[in-house]
């Protein structure tokens, strides 16, 4: 979804080959920016100026080591990159499909310049899920001030 910009959004190749983002491209309603402004402001806490907030680009897919894992790609203005990925509750499919999110997300961040990288688990139970969710981020990320891990709840996202 192209949100600002107007139009139809085309990703960087790393993106693409990986998580296969090209077929999900839809038009974006102003009811839809307005929540992925609210999410990306006060549930992960960005303090992006206005400006980046402009323009935000939205697409989900499904991660290609389990059908039923859903996971979305927020770009905002170039700036901030948020992989979002959509847990079941289980805590062995986040251990497992983690680690690819986070990789895939540093060679995007790094080869298109975005300045950070958010990754984000949405569980119906974040409590639950958040110890698994960090030990497998620890383990899986290098030490880097522009990448964080945000665990929250399926209800905070914004979009259906």
């Amino acid at each position: 979804m192209a949100v600002g910009g107007g139009g139809w959004a085309l990703y960087p190749a790393p993106c693409t080959r990986v998580f296969g983002w090209e077929d999900t491209i839809e038009p974006v309603t102003y009811d839809q920016t307005s929540r992925l402004r609210t999410f990306i402001r006060s549930t992960l806490g960005c303090g992006c100026p206005d400006e980046v907030l402009r323009w935000i680009d939205c697409t989900h897919t499904t991660v290609n080591c389990d059908q039923d894992t859903r996971l979305s790609r927020i770009d905002v203005g170039g700036q901030l990159l948020v992989y979002v990925l959509h847990a079941s509750g289980n805590p062995h499919q986040v251990a497992a499909t983690l680690p690819a999110i986070v990789a895939a997300g540093l060679v995007e961040r790094d080869g298109a310049g975005f300045n950070r990288l958010r990754v984000v688990v949405a569980a119906d139970d974040p409590a639950a899920l958040r110890p698994t969710a960090e030990r497998a981020f620890s383990e899986s990320a290098p030490a880097d001030d522009r990448l964080h891990l945000h665990v929250v709840k399926v209800g905070e996202l914004p979009f259906e």
